[in-house]
């Protein structure tokens, strides 16, 4: 099961009530909702009758078969926003994206590992759209994610116990010869893998790539071809991992400001420790005290000659 948007799905239904639609033929132009859908996924819907004023937008589920409709919770509706008793007649059915989707800042619904967020892969030539121009090291080709060309992406993902799972399907046929993989750097000095499982390497029936993403997923990450450069962009998520140097164009404000403290690294972080009794600073380096010591603080060290 995933969570799938399409563009024209639509098709009619002559079911009445509150209960699961049985889907019909597509309309003229369109296809159906097993076609673009596919059966036992999630999708937005819509449902308008044909001749009444009666109208629901929601998010379903289909069946195995992608032939009927399971009208799991409703966005809006004619009825109230709740299920709407629909009368006799015909209506159409279509996919859609609820003005919600749009309204709120970045809303993403939960992909969980069992029904991962799919985001369909297909390589093609490169236009002047590309963050990457072709030339020198960088590929004639590109990534087109959902029919977008190499987009930036925003995942969501902030709890190692309710990890975002999204799902790159690289199985069409365009995609052999391109690997997608996981890096730190757009040049792919740094391969990231953690939480990244792979199926294949694309261009077959079943290839994917997916990453599962929480809090310690690095805030940015970028997906690029394994076998040529500069195919991809990148991806940003809300991380307590910082991917590169971190510039300060203020100051460090730790948890304890008390006074006297300094920051002292144990190996593994920095930690805030009250300066008190005598410091010993051990180096093999010159110690250069501009502005003198002022009598009541004594410095204890040891000088290798």
């Amino acid at each position: 099961m995933a969570f799938i948007l399409n563009d024209r799905v639509k098709v009619t239904s002559t079911t009445q009530g509150t209960g699961v639609f049985a889907l019909g033929s597509a309309t003229a132009g369109f296809e159906t909702f097993a076609s673009g859908i596919g059966g036992s996924n999630t999708t937005y819907y819509a449902i308008a009758h044909q001749s009444s004023a009666e109208f629901e937008v929601g998010f379903g589920t289909l069946d195995s078969d992608g032939d009927a409709l399971t009208r799991t919770y409703i966005i809006n509706s004619s009825n109230s926003d709740a299920a709407v008793d629909f009368s006799a007649g015909t209506k159409d059915v279509f996919c859609t994206m609820p003005a919600s989707k749009v309204g709120l800042p970045f809303p993403q619904e939960y992909g969980s590992s069992s029904a991962p967020k799919i985001i369909t892969v297909k390589v093609g030539s490169k236009t002047s759209n590309h963050p990457y121009p072709a030339g020198g090291s960088s590929s004639s080709n590109a990534y087109f994610l959902d029919g977008l060309e190499a987009p930036a992406l925003r995942f969501a993902g902030a709890d190692p116990n309710a990890k975002y799972y999204y799902k790159f399907d690289t199985s069409d046929n365009s995609n052999s010869g391109h690997p997608l993989r996981f890096y730190l750097d757009a040049a792919k000095n740094n391969a990231y893998t953690t939480g990244v499982t792979t199926s294949g390497s694309g261009g077959s029936s079943g290839d994917y790539v997916q990453i599962a993403v929480d809090a310690n997923t690095p805030n940015i990450l970028y997906y690029q071809c394994s076998s040529h450069g500069y195919m991809g962009n990148h991806a940003v998520n809300v991380s307590n991992s910082v991917n590169g140097d971190l510039t300060l164009n203020s100051k460090l404000k730790m948890p304890d400001n008390t006074s006297g403290k300094i920051l002292v690294g144990d190996g593994t972080s920095y930690e805030e420790v009250a300066v008190s009794g005598d410091a010993t600073l051990s180096s093999s380096g010159a110690l250069t005290i501009t502005g003198g010591v002022t009598q009541g603080f004594v410095i204890a060290m040891s000088v290798a000659l």
